[in-house]
């Protein structure tokens, strides 16, 4: 939901890895990314998302940033019939980024586990992928770039990447990233 186009990087490297740690959930059908981000953007009602998608429940959410905090905001909706069944707004700093999406993600599953039974849930679902908050945050402008798919965002992505691995060489994304080319 966020809107600001300075910040959508990061809003997309947040909701990237929110999918990843909830589809570790084996008990959890997450649709992917790609059919997830399709979305974005678009103005159409839950009831028709989660009908295109095949799903009973959507998780929305935003994320503001100013400075070194951030503003996250989520929330469940049974999407048959467009309500929601949880709602809640996080206000935390960007050093300690990794325990927040660890920290979301273990919320969302429990409340998803509330509301349709039980699940077994693991203890993190999030893991560092660095100590470099500055790393991390170039890899997620590089990733925004390389889902573009077009040759110009390409090599815009693998400038991100270099810069990244020049923070922290062993960052292991960053070096997918290249990879990926």
């Amino acid at each position: 939901m966020s809107s600001d186009g300075e910040t959508d990087f990061f809003c997309d490297g947040m909701t990237e890895e929110i999918i990843n740690a909830l589809a570790q959930i084996p008990e959890l059908r997450v649709t992917s990314r790609t059919s997830a981000f399709y979305f974005k953007g678009k103005n159409i009602p839950i009831t028709e998302i989660g009908r295109q998608l095949g799903v009973s429940t959507v998780l929305e959410g935003s994320v503001r940033l100013a400075g070194k905090k951030m503003r996250i905001t989520a929330q469940l909706i049974q999407a048959d019939e467009d309500f929601h069944f949880w709602s809640a707004t996080w206000d935390r700093q960007m050093e300690n980024l990794f325990e927040v999406q660890d920290e979301l993600s273990l919320e969302i599953a429990e409340k998803l586990r509330e509301h349709f039974g039980h699940f077994e849930i693991q203890e993190h679902l999030v893991s560092p992928q660095t100590d470099s908050l500055d790393a991390y945050t170039l890899f997620l402008k590089g990733r925004y770039y390389f889902n573009k798919w077009n040759p110009e965002d390409i090599k815009t992505a693998m400038q991100f990447y270099q810069q990244a691995l020049e923070l922290d060489p062993q960052h292991p994304n960053s070096l997918v990233g290249l990879a990926d080319r």
